[in-house]
C-alpha cells in the first residue's frame, strides 16, 4: 500500500477483537473486474467481513472464519450506505450476534472513527470522538472518556504495540499520550508523543501507520 492509498482509506468504528486483513477501502472507482476491498477477521467471534468491488457495485458479506457459512450477505451501489452496513456488523458481530449473545449496544457508541491498515488488530478500545477542547471543566465526559486506557493496538508480525491514553485521568489540563512500543520494550517506545486536540490525535495515528506500512519501524 502507498501512502496516498493508506490517505484514502475510509475510516471506520472498530470494535476489540477484530483484525485488520486487507483495506483498500476508498471510494475511488476500480476499473479491475474484481477488487477486494476489505477483509476483517474476529478470531474469538469466529466471524470474517469481506467486501469485494465488482461490476460497480459493493459486495459485503459476513461469513464464518473457518467454514463456508454465510450469515448475511448485501450489494450497495454507494459507498456510503456499504459504510454504515460495515460499522454495524462489526458492533453486532464483534460482541456476539452471531452466538445469540445480547449485543453490547443497540446503538454503535461515539467511538472515534480511524484508518487502520492490514496487519494490526484492535486489542482495547474505548476512545471516543469527543474533543477536548469542547468540555467544560465540569463536563462528566472528563470522568467517563479520559481515562489512560483509551485505545491499544497491536501488530503481531512486527511486534509492535501502538497505546493511547489521556494524562492524568479525567484532568482537563492534561493530554493524549501516545506510544509505539516494540518487542514489549516499554522503557524505550519507538513513539513517544503528547497532543491536547482530537485533529492532531489523528494525524499522529496516521502518521505511525503510514511509517509502519513504509517499514520504518
Amino acid at each position: 500500500m502507498k501512502n496516498d492509498d493508506f490517505s484514502r482509506i475510509q475510516p471506520l468504528k472498530f470494535l476489540d477483537g477484530w483484525t485488520v486483513v486487507v483495506n483498500n477501502l476508498n471510494s475511488e472507482k476500480r476499473t479491475e473486474e474484481k477488487y477486494e476491498l476489505l477483509k476483517l477477521q474476529n478470531e474469538k467471534r469466529n466471524a470474517a467481513i469481506k467486501v469485494i468491488y465488482e461490476n460497480n457495485q459493493y459486495h459485503n458479506k459476513v461469513v464464518g472464519l473457518k467454514t463456508d457459512m454465510i450469515y448475511e450477505e448485501a450489494t450497495f451501489d454507494e459507498i456510503e450506505h456499504l459504510l454504515e452496513q460495515l460499522e454495524y456488523q462489526i458492533w453486532n458481530v464483534g460482541s456476539g450476534v452471531l452466538e445469540d449473545l445480547q449485543p453490547l449496544t443497540q446503538q454503535i457508541p461515539n467511538f472515534l472513527r480511524l484508518k487502520i491498515p492490514a496487519g494490526w488488530t484492535v486489542d482495547y478500545i474505548t476512545l471516543k470522538d469527543t474533543d477536548p477542547k469542547t468540555l467544560e471543566a465540569n463536563d462528566d465526559a472528563w470522568l467517563f472518556d479520559f481515562n489512560q486506557d483509551l485505545l491499544q493496538i497491536s501488530h503481531k508480525t512486527k511486534n509492535l504495540l501502538l497505546d493511547v491514553g489521556w494524562y492524568p485521568e479525567g484532568d482537563p489540563t492534561g493530554s493524549y499520550g501516545i506510544e509505539l512500543i516494540k518487542n514489549g520494550d516499554w522503557e524505550n517506545p519507538v513513539e513517544d508523543i503528547m497532543c491536547t486536540e482530537l485533529k492532531e490525535l489523528i494525524k499522529q495515528l496516521d502518521l505511525i501507520f503510514i511509517k509502519e506500512i513504509n517499514n520504518e519501524y
